[in-house]
């Protein structure tokens, strides 16, 4: 019966390599799912989150930090995303005491260490087949902003998504509100549909906190292990 035995290891394998999208294993599986909402509405690019849209769209937080999964409520960052036919909308609502970036911002060029100071960020996974291939996104305080794509352990810097932010300061009621908008032509595959799942994990460097925080926890020093992501869904 060795040929019987062959098969069925030969089947287990096969299933395993071709895991579907609800199968690849993710250690984290609460609260791991954030929906994007279409919208043909109107959004204007200026941090400021006052579109009507963006209050009925689900809200996830960036709160726990990445190493221990311990939560940190003074800066329990508030996410939502949305999409439209050429972009998806990344918006976020960060509470700070103390924000530290780098004077001056560079506009031109991408500043390679932009996470050793303050900066939302988002690592964006379209195809589950290739769980170590992903980009990333940065923005900073100051509207200072780099992306970079990653096959790891590779990560090109000098890739450039064309992608676009903006935030708003409030200092009377410290809150450093951020949005990025990225066009669906950054990412190697079609256009998602209603329906459409990618991985996803949003982060919050605070610097003068001492804390790295994700939505996801990575329970290691490091936000790059792709296995923690979470899912993005996307809806009509």
């Amino acid at each position: 019966m060795n040929w019987f035995r062959f098969l069925m290891f030969f089947l287990l394998l096969f299933s395993i390599t071709n895991l579907s999208f609800s199968e690849i294993p993710m250690t984290n599986k609460e609260n791991s799912r954030v929906t994007a909402k279409y919208t043909t509405s109107k959004i204007v690019l200026d941090g400021r989150l006052d579109e009507e849209i963006w209050a009925q769209t689900q809200t996830v937080r960036i709160e726990q930090v990445i190493k221990t999964g311990k939560t940190v409520p003074a800066l329990s960052t508030e996410v939502r995303v949305l999409w439209t036919a050429d972009f998806l909308y990344i918006a976020y609502v960060a509470p700070y005491r103390e924000l530290v970036t780098f004077e001056p911002a560079i506009f031109e060029g991408k500043r390679v260490g932009l996470w050793e100071r303050d900066v939302v960020e988002v690592f964006i996974n379209p195809n589950p087949n290739k769980i170590n291939h992903y980009s990333e996104y940065e923005v900073a305080p100051t509207g200072e902003k780099i992306d970079l794509m990653l096959d790891l352990p590779n990560k090109d810097f000098l890739w450039n998504s064309h992608f676009e932010a903006a935030v708003h300061l409030d200092a009377t009621k410290q809150l450093w509100t951020t949005e990025m908008r990225i066009p669906f032509s950054a990412f190697e595959v079609a256009k998602p549909s209603a329906g459409t799942c990618w991985r996803i994990n949003f982060y919050r460097h605070a610097i003068a906190e001492r804390v790295f925080l994700g939505w996801q926890p990575t329970m290691n020093d490091s936000a790059h292990k792709p296995e923690y992501f979470g899912i993005l869904e996307f809806l009509q």
